[in-house]
């Protein structure tokens, strides 16, 4: 029987822009680069950050109508935290680690080195969009790669600061801002870079792993999901009140690790809820005098979404237990508590990204962890209880991207720690150390010696005194 071959068509010839040759000849020569010209890169960028703080500023006023305390706080203290961390520490991330010998290679020397994978790619989002943007820069730049950066198009006016501030200093060859809407993006992935690095929505995120899988390029996705919080019965209500209230005041609630919502025993319901609006009338301004500490949504599309959740919530039976208010002109919307909650309703099978925070009840521990496993894996998990053993069944006993205990947010600056997510809430990490090896190849280096080793002895022809030595052989390292 024969097989009629069907006539392949070729795929279209993928034209490069004109800048790539320029970036690809900068990450070949960053690769030869020592330790001192990579710092000296860090050190250029801090200063430049330094030096136009105040434009930082207003241009995040601008996207996000972000308080100055808030873009100080989120945005550049990380930035400075993580290039302090990584000049640091750089020369010792950037030596070649030995492995130790190993049985039949004693005569061998082993180690890895710190290769940089070439021109990568990051695809920041709008919600951070400044650190979001240079928090993996730094990790590249550290590790010897050249880099294209493609902004939000919500967050223009950071966008445009972040093209002239990266411009000041690196210049076009080694660091290019391309801006554009998401038809710029998926150009971007259709290009042969080296390592893409995507944080944002699910949705977008699984088009750029399959753009990134078309083309064999490994790809470190930062998405995000809707973050549990269980509040024990061990816990101090006031203080665990205080601090989720504030994780859905941050930058207006859109903040991909935010609690999403709250699980907690259906009897302390009513002291939580008194606790969190406690929290609330902390948290408002005494007088007219003092400026806004609320993030706008980031457009009216978006503050229509949150307003729809709320109004479906309520009238599928749950209760506005405080705040609810928002102000039309400035897309201000205070946190939102909502009691009477149903895991059926639609803001409890999508990540909310917005200021309002549902209460679910259940019966005991037992459900919580049960509740929680049930649903895709998040991005991060925060408990409050001083209870050993609960802190332990939640650490053995779930899987998430980071699990925090008697806070929320604050795992995602300590220097030491990855960032990322597990499952649906995205793969791979980077900060600190585990960014520079993100960005990295650990290429394995074996030198042997000239002289005959043990796989000389297997060499064909394979003999019936070489195939007994097999078995031997075999026996013994079983």
């Amino acid at each position: 029987m024969s097989t009629r071959l069907s006539h392949a068509v070729d795929p279209p010839q993928l034209v490069l822009p004109e800048w790539w040759d320029t970036l690809q000849a900068a990450g070949h020569r960053m690769a030869l680069e020592s330790y001192r010209e990579r710092w000296n890169r860090l050190a250029r960028l801090g200063r430049v950050l330094r030096d136009h703080e105040k434009e930082i500023c207003e241009a995040l006023q601008k996207d996000l109508g972000k308080p100055n305390v808030e873009t100080n706080l989120t945005e550049l203290l990380p930035v400075y935290l993580e290039l302090r961390h990584f000049k640091k520490n750089l020369r010792k991330w950037m030596k070649d680690r030995a492995v130790q010998p190993h049985f039949p290679y004693l005569l061998s020397k082993a180690r890895l080195a710190w290769q940089p994978k070439g021109c990568v790619l990051i695809i920041a989002p709008w919600n951070y969009p400044l650190n979001l943007a240079l928090m993996p820069l730094i990790a590249a730049l550290a590790a010897g790669n050249s880099v294209v950066i493609k902004p939000s198009e919500f967050a223009t006016a950071t966008a445009e600061l972040l093209t002239r501030l990266l411009d000041q200093a690196m210049g076009t060859e080694v660091v290019r801002v391309v801006t554009g809407d998401a038809s710029v993006g998926a150009w971007l992935c259709s290009l042969p870079f080296d390592h893409m690095l995507f944080t944002g929505s699910d949705r977008v995120g699984r088009k750029v792993a399959l753009a990134a899988a078309d083309q064999l390029i490994p790809c470190t996705l930062e998405l995000g999901g809707k973050s549990p919080v269980y509040v024990d019965e061990s816990a101090p209500l006031a203080s665990a009140a205080a601090k989720i209230y504030w994780g859905k005041w941050l930058n207006g609630g859109q903040t991909c690790i935010a609690p999403d919502y709250v699980l907690v025993n259906r009897s302390m319901i009513p002291a939580l809820v008194e606790a969190l609006q406690a929290a609330a009338t902390k948290a408002q301004r005494s007088d007219d005098s003092i400026p806004s500490s609320l993030c706008c949504q980031i457009h009216p599309e978006h503050a229509n979404r949150m307003r729809l959740l709320v109004h479906e919530a309520v009238e599928q039976g749950a209760r506005i237990e405080c705040g609810g208010n928002w102000d039309e002109k400035s897309l201000q919307l205070e946190p939102t508590i909502l009691s009477g909650v149903q895991p059926g309703m639609r803001l409890m099978q999508e990540e909310i990204f917005g200021p309002i925070l549902p209460l679910i009840g259940v019966n005991h521990l037992e459900e919580a962890l049960a509740f929680v496993n049930s649903r895709p894996r998040p991005l991060s998990l925060y408990v409050f209880a001083n209870n050993p053993e609960v802190q332990r069944r939640w650490t053995k006993e779930t899987c998430s991207g980071s699990l925090t205990f008697n806070d929320v947010i604050v795992q995602v600056s300590h220097p030491h720690l990855p960032f990322g997510g597990v499952g649906a809430s995205g793969w791979g990490t980077y900060h600190g150390q585990y960014g520079f090896q993100t960005f990295s190849h650990a290429k394995p280096v074996m030198i042997n010696p000239h002289r005959p080793n043990i796989a000389s002895l297997f060499y064909p022809p394979y003999t019936p005194l070489k195939t007994k030595m097999a078995r031997w052989f075999l026996r013994l390292m079983r």
